[in-house]
């Protein structure tokens, strides 16, 4: 009687298959949690930019009023701020906006919706090390948030988040500013601040979300 079993090359055989197999399925896995991953820093970059741009345009906004911790809207606030390039007389004619032409890092990003100074993904490891154009920017690490400095002078700036971690990775925002001018006139008409949510996907890859917020000087 024939006794019929499996042979040495057969379960090796057999086992390449489902490890071949198994690869693919945990690699199909991985994927997955890479896209929710990053979905989710997607979602919520463009949550944190629609709710800091809101506070912008809703707070009170007064053109005079002193950067203190008494300012209701200290992202607009500009005293003893030095304006970079035209930002101090920038203009809007027929939807161009002069504030958002300089590119001075040559990244394809113009300076009034980029933090960073140079090519943003080699930043990932340094992601506080922002651009000198920044008005407000990430400082004070605590806990799971960086709270929100002025980036001249590093005064804090009360009740105002600039990052906050999400499955294990930091969000970052920040915010720049330009100041209308009537050329007619040569008068300040209103003020513009660009507010931008950046973060590094979990390939290292720089993202951002980008709003402008206009207040007239009314």
């Amino acid at each position: 009687m024939n006794k019929k079993g499996f042979t040495i090359i057969e379960l090796l055989v057999a086992f390449v298959i489902l490890f071949i197999l198994m690869a693919g399925f945990l690699r199909g896995i991985l994927l997955y949690m890479e896209y929710q991953i990053n979905n989710g820093l997607k979602n919520k970059a463009s949550e944190i930019a629609l709710k800091m741009s809101s506070q912008i345009q809703t707070a009170r906004f007064n053109p005079t009023a002193g950067c203190d911790e008494n300012n209701l809207n200290p992202f607009l606030c500009d005293t003893l701020y030095a304006y970079p390039y035209n930002w101090d007389s920038a203009r809007c004619d027929g939807g161009n906006c002069t504030f958002e032409v300089q590119d001075s890092d040559g990244d394809g990003i113009a300076d009034f919706y980029d933090p960073y100074n140079g090519q943003n993904g080699n930043f990932s490891a340094t992601p506080i090390n922002t651009a000198e154009w920044l008005r407000i920017r990430p400082c004070n690490l605590t806990g799971d948030r960086y709270d929100c400095c002025y980036a001249d002078s590093g005064r804090q700036i009360n009740n105002a988040v600039c990052g906050e971690k999400y499955r294990g990775r930091f969000i970052y925002a920040g915010t720049t500013l330009a100041r209308l001018i009537n050329p007619a006139t040569n008068l300040e008409v209103g003020r513009v601040a660009g507010v931008v949510v950046w973060y590094f996907d979990t390939k290292g890859r720089y993202r951002f979300v980008s709003i402008p917020v206009m207040r007239d000087t009314r």
